[in-house]
């Protein structure tokens, strides 16, 4: 059982653990599943009762609804997780296991992305942790400065009963605070870990095509049907992780609209405030999110055709015509890329920019109502 956390996998699944979605389903990773989810749920109605309470504020309304989005998103994310749990660590498995079987100047390129992959996890987990801490910070800092009492949750919720007791606001603050940090986890959790395998496979497209780049004798021309192998297999396992986390990209591309949107809003009327602070930490962590979608789609995308050209960059002209075939066959399997595609759309670059470009758009109509 050595490589049940392989060292590329280990952040991700400590967040894992903390969200109950560990490799084994044992009681205990069900008492915390149950918990958080619980406890992110109950905070969604929180904030989904104060919306309806204030449907006709435009200002509280788009306050508490980037926090409701939000939460969304993270049980989406921690339910996705839990039902595809298996697959999860078998793919983790099966990296490491393909690692270990390449050249020692194979396994260098796969060890290079993934220590980009552990860099850019930490990064996002440090930024996610960092706004997190300023919705809590910043209502706790307030209650301590206020010369009265000001009973203020994190986030703007609402509840059928009264919560301005000491020890039932002291409660609930620390509820509400729990409850954020879990989010940031299962985001953590699920878009890290999406990353990480994106990453491991486009390792081994590179690898791929430097193998066929270096085909030249009839000699490595014998090798050329574990190579042709290798290559279905990546795609296979390509599409096996874009299935696993189709049902989130397409949440996660659908929401991040109206969630920009709203904070591009909430940025413009608080100019000069000192929640500018806070609502551009929350911008920069759901730009963040699409980013690793959009990022690794595109260059999946790339990558993977990529060996298109790599086949035919090959001296396959002094080959036999059989090998030829076989060649062209690869070609054309190749001359498919891998798409990140999650029903109607799917996570590259241009869709990145569309999404921007909207939540612009939005903010627009939305000042313009305003005035």
């Amino acid at each position: 059982m050595a490589h049940e956390n392989p060292d590329f996998f280990r952040v991700q699944s400590l967040c894992f653990s903390a969200i109950g979605v560990g490799r084994r389903n044992t009681g205990a990773n069900k008492v915390v599943y149950f918990l958080s989810f619980s406890t992110v749920l109950f905070m969604k109605l929180g904030t989904v009762m104060f919306a309806i309470k204030h449907a006709n504020d435009i200002m509280p309304l788009c306050d508490c609804l980037g926090p409701t989005f939000t939460a969304y998103l993270g049980l989406v994310r921690q339910h996705n997780l839990r039902s595809v749990r298996q697959q999860i660590w078998e793919f983790v498995h099966e990296f490491t296991r393909i690692q270990q079987h390449l050249r020692p100047s194979e396994q260098q390129i796969v060890e290079k992305y993934n220590r980009i992959a552990l860099h850019l996890t930490w990064a996002y987990l440090i930024s996610a942790m960092v706004t997190g801490t300023l919705f809590v910070g910043s209502a706790l800092l307030k209650f301590l400065v206020s010369e009265t009492p000001d009973y203020r949750l994190p986030l703007l919720m609402y509840f059928p009963f009264s919560i301005s007791h000491p020890v039932t606001f002291a409660v609930f603050f620390i509820w509400c605070s729990v409850a954020i940090f879990w989010v940031v986890l299962e985001c953590v959790a699920c878009d890290s870990s999406f990353g990480t395998f994106c990453s491991g496979l486009l390792a081994h497209f590179i690898v791929i095509q430097r193998r066929f780049e270096e085909i030249s004798t009839e000699e490595d021309f014998g090798s050329l049907n574990s190579l042709i192998q290798y290559h279905a297999y990546i795609l296979g396992l390509s599409k096996r992780v874009i299935s696993a986390y189709k049902f989130i990209i397409l949440n996660q591309l659908l929401v991040s609209s109206l969630l920009l949107c709203m904070l591009g809003f909430q940025l413009v009327i608080s100019a000069g405030s000192s929640e500018m602070v806070v609502y551009i930490a929350y911008g920069m962590a759901i730009t963040i999110q699409i980013t690793y979608y959009c990022y690794y789609g595109s260059l999946l995308e790339y990558e993977s055709l990529q060996v298109h050209n790599a086949v035919f960059r090959c001296n396959w002209y002094n080959a036999t015509t059989q090998t030829q075939k076989m060649l062209i066959n690869c070609m054309m399997r190749s001359s498919k890329p891998v798409i990140a595609k999650a029903g109607f759309t799917q996570a590259n670059l241009p869709t990145l920019n569309s999404i921007l470009n909207s939540a612009g758009s939005y903010v627009a109509l939305l000042m313009s109502l305003l005035e």
